[in-house]
């Protein structure tokens, strides 16, 4: 039986993207495919089968179902092959349904100068789903990893209304003005978990002035970290600002999940 279902499911875990492994637990009579055939279900892709037709359909319904819900738990449902179905082989499956749920990490990036791709290289080995936004098409390398979405727009600002709740924002455009609108859109929203923006502490200081003027609390100013990154790294080669301000967004992570109260357990 094959088994590069399983370098299927490693590149979805590595790529940050939740997903559904449908199994043939058990089956009685005359079925289209043996018990362990198992099927990797995403949101946008399938991998593998577990016999085709209705059943494969119904299947797929169910584990994107499970995915829309992010219910992450491992469940079994039969299915049998007949008139309901619409399927000749008569027999009976069992299939097996287990979520892997990847963790809730969206980080939006704006700009693809030194800097950014730099960030992106190292997003490639994190679980993570990346937005990678801007203005220059030609700007972008042509090898993107999996995890990573391309959005070119002459107006990046208007692609903060799109992202997720939740997102990790990190600003570094080659212009300070839109660093500075979009700043501006991303505190507005009033749902990040992180904002950050490449600068010196005079950019930071100029930000934090025009910001005041323009009507925003202390405490929604306080939402931006400029510049952003590890405080105790000082460095201006783009791998090692990459490393420093990803050290910081795994640590606001990590922050923000200890702050958040688990569910207890269901006995």
């Amino acid at each position: 039986m094959s088994t590069k279902w399983v370098q299927e499911a490693a590149r979805l875990e590595k790529s940050g993207i939740d997903f559904v492994m449908v199994s043939v637990l058990a089956i009685k009579g005359s079925t289209p495919r043996e018990v362990g055939a198992r099927m990797l279900v995403s949101q946008h892709a399938l991998y593998g089968t577990v016999g085709g037709g209705h059943l494969e359909w119904q299947a797929t319904a169910k584990a994107r179902e499970m995915l829309a819900d992010r219910n992450n738990a491992t469940i079994t449902q039969d299915y049998p092959l007949g008139a309901t179905l619409g399927q000749c082989c008569g027999g009976f499956v069992t299939l097996l349904f287990e979520s892997v749920m990847q963790p809730a990490l969206h980080i939006a990036i704006f700009g693809a100068g030194h800097v950014g791709r730099a960030i992106v290289h190292c997003l490639a080995n994190i679980p993570a789903q990346v937005t990678w936004i801007d203005s220059r098409k030609q700007e972008f390398p042509d090898s993107i990893p999996n995890n990573v979405q391309i959005a070119v727009s002459d107006y990046p600002v208007d692609e903060i209304a799109t992202l997720p709740a939740n997102s990790y924002y990190l600003i570094l455009t080659h212009n300070h003005q839109l660093d500075l609108e979009l700043t501006e859109a991303a505190i507005k929203r009033n749902d990040a978990a992180f904002i950050g923006v490449i600068g010196s502490k005079t950019k930071s200081a100029r930000f934090r002035h025009r910001l005041q003027h323009r009507g925003f609390s202390e405490a929604q100013i306080a939402t931006m970290h400029c510049p952003m990154g590890e405080v105790e790294i000082h460095s201006k080669q783009p791998g090692e600002i990459a490393i420093s301000v990803l050290a910081q967004v795994l640590k606001t992570r990590a922050t923000i999940e200890v702050a958040v109260p688990q569910a207890a357990p269901i006995k």
